[in-house]
């Protein structure tokens, strides 16, 4: 990841809050030239309270990692607002503590540099500048987080400002609560916009920089863009805004990763100008612009409204765990894709074609991993797998093998669309989460079976079904078993001529030869460990061929070299082969076409 070194400075309009109903009001001043975040915000302190708490969030819903960004934060102090300084001290981690005195309102000042090209934290360069709320704006410890906020955003000339909070006049913007004030980034500086009404709504598009924007994929990317909206918006019935924002950095760097982040009304992608639209004279986008858009764009209703239990409300001060990420980002994954054979952006084939990648992500992913499991691990990096994508492709899979069942069994007159809605309307619009068994009881009713497989393939760890399933949806599955050489560690950085050692995966040959978490491997046989991301690959090319042979493994433990010997151990893994069904029945293709857009019955299909 690319850090750009830069500016960035915030304050608050003037003024004491009269009235426990005023909005806190927070006011953003960009300033290239300086490497910094100035804050200042004002508070109004509950009547009869002596100390004051105010805090910083932790992390950013939609990126299940804890950011710290206090951690950012120095000089920080607090004063009336007629500038008399008053005593104050850590509370905890990211909480200050202000011996308010009697005072009606508190002004907290401090700088801060988080300057990261990443979708949850913030940036400025000389001409563009990005920020969550998350990084910015302090709450007051214990609130309910009910407080409307109004924010002035002051940049150079010629900048322009996009966001999805609601506009209050010339720079100035509105938010009904602080979920709503952190759950909108800003998007200022030489950007492009263009807009397009879907089904009475404007969708925007704002990026960066606006050179990347010519004509041709002005074109391209809006048609996309109003294709997707429509499209989904067909789903639940309707647009769940009054407008939606598209913020998307596509700067001319090689940035070596692409990625979105849901928001309220609003998404914010990052991707390279060469990923985001490798031609752009003809309006040719990326293969991954589209998907991209289109995932974050289905999150406006699953897990920005269709909520898990755990993550309702938000709570920015820990993390939420909840074992259904499987389904807020891996179901959205599927529907990403679905959306886009609905809308004619892809064909049956490229979408099959995704199928395939997700099975390849799944089986090549060292291990079985529960997507509950993987759901909650998230939050913790790294694991042996990297769980924070993992739930992504094998939710993915799982969205794709429920809708299959749920349409066999019903005769393709009932699909996970309907789960979708079933949870959009008795959950978000009557302002709760949704449990798991509720998730399986909109699901019983038309496949009996959820239960079962739910216990095997979501919460269990069994291998799952392709074969059994993937061609009742006119896919087929074609199963392929090698074995692989098993050495059997989680590896972490490099370190002193080696990698360390996170995890010894039992039964293998690292455990065999005593290895432990915190070692560091040096030498595998003639194999060196000096490249954490390529030594495994370097151990199942040279012992390939070498089940049962003798092997010496060297590592450092404590300062001390050891030097142990083991046997090759080998372990069988599966690989698949995924495409279209040729010998499909009628039944198994009118699966797949109205998965992919087709409603009811197919024309000479027979049951």
């Amino acid at each position: 990841m690319r850090r750009w070194g830069s500016t960035f400075l915030a304050v608050v309009l003037p003024g004491v809050l009269a009235a426990q109903g005023e909005p806190v009001r927070y006011r953003v001043a960009v300033s290239p030239g300086e490497d910094l975040f100035r804050v200042r915000a004002e508070f109004v302190v509950p009547p009869g309270r002596d100390t004051f708490v105010v805090s910083l969030p932790a992390w950013t819903p939609g990126s299940y990692t804890i950011q710290n960004y206090a951690r950012y934060v120095h000089g920080f102090t607090a004063q009336t607002p007629e500038g008399r300084t008053l005593p104050w001290d850590k509370l905890d981690k990211d909480s200050w503590r202000i011996a308010a005195g009697g005072a009606r309102s508190v002004v907290v000042e401090f700088a801060t540099n988080p300057d990261t090209l990443d979708l949850s934290m913030a940036l400025v360069d000389k001409d563009v500048a990005f920020f969550n709320g998350t990084n910015l704006f302090l709450y007051p410890e214990g609130s309910d987080w009910s407080f409307a906020a109004e924010v002035t955003v002051q940049v150079p000339a010629g900048w322009r400002i996009a966001t999805g909070l609601a506009p209050a006049g010339s720079g100035r913007f509105r938010a009904a609560d602080y979920h709503d004030l952190v759950d909108a980034p800003f998007l200022v500086g030489a950007i492009a916009v263009d807009s397009v009404v879907v089904d009475g709504k404007p969708v925007r598009l704002a990026i960066y920089p606006d050179s990347v924007l010519t004509p041709a994929v002005r074109d391209t990317v809006m048609d996309a863009i109003r294709r997707i909206a429509q499209t989904q918006n067909r789903i639940f019935g309707g647009p769940p805004y009054d407008d939606y924002t598209v913020l998307m950095l596509a700067p001319f760097i090689d940035l070596r990763w692409a990625g979105g982040l849901e928001h309220h009304n609003s998404q914010l992608d990052v991707m390279g100008a060469g990923e985001f639209a490798p031609g752009r004279r003809t309006g040719v986008l990326g293969d991954f612009t589209r998907p991209l858009l289109s995932h974050e764009f289905f999150h406006l209703w699953n897990v920005k409204r269709i909520r898990p239990a755990e993550l309702w409300p938000y709570d920015y001060a820990r993390e939420q765990f909840t074992p259904l990420l499987w389904w807020s980002e891996g179901v959205t994954d599927y529907y990403g894709d679905v959306t886009l054979a609905r809308a004619g952006l892809w064909s049956a084939d490229r979408f099959v074609a995704s199928v395939n990648r997700n099975v390849q992500e799944v089986e090549g992913a060292g291990e079985i991993v529960a997507a509950e499991d993987a759901s909650i691990d998230t939050w913790t990096e790294p694991t042996f797998v990297q769980e924070s994508q993992y739930y992504y492709p094998k939710g993915s899979v799982l969205g794709l093998m429920l809708d299959i069942r749920i349409r066999e069994a019903t005769l393709n007159q009932h699909s996970l669309d309907e789960v979708m809605r079933a949870l959009y309307q008795n959950h978000w619009l009557r302002g709760r989460g949704f449990t798991t068994q509720e998730l399986l009881g909109y699901i019983r009713p038309w496949f009996p079976g959820v239960d079962e497989f739910h216990a095997r393939y979501v919460n269990g760890r069994e291998p799952l079904p392709y074969e059994v399933i993937l061609p009742r949806g006119g896919i087929a599955a074609t199963r392929r078993e090698t074995k692989v050489p098993f050495f059997g560690i989680a590896p972490g950085e490099a370190r002193e001529g080696g990698v360390e050692v996170l995890e010894v995966l039992p039964g293998s040959l690292a455990a065999s030869v005593g290895l432990r978490e915190g070692d560091i491997l040096l030498r595998v046989g003639d194999v060196p460990t000096t490249n954490p991301q390529a030594f495994g690959a370097a151990i199942r090319s040279r012992f390939q061929n070498a089940e049962g042979q003798p092997v010496e493994v060297v590592y450092r433990r404590n300062g001390r070299q050891l030097t142990r010997r083991g046997v090759v151990r080998m372990r069988v893994t599966r690989s698949y082969v995924i495409g279209r069904d040729p010998n499909a029945s009628p039944q198994a293709r009118a699966i797949l076409a109205g998965i992919l857009g087709a409603r009811g019955w197919v024309a000479g299909a027979r049951w």
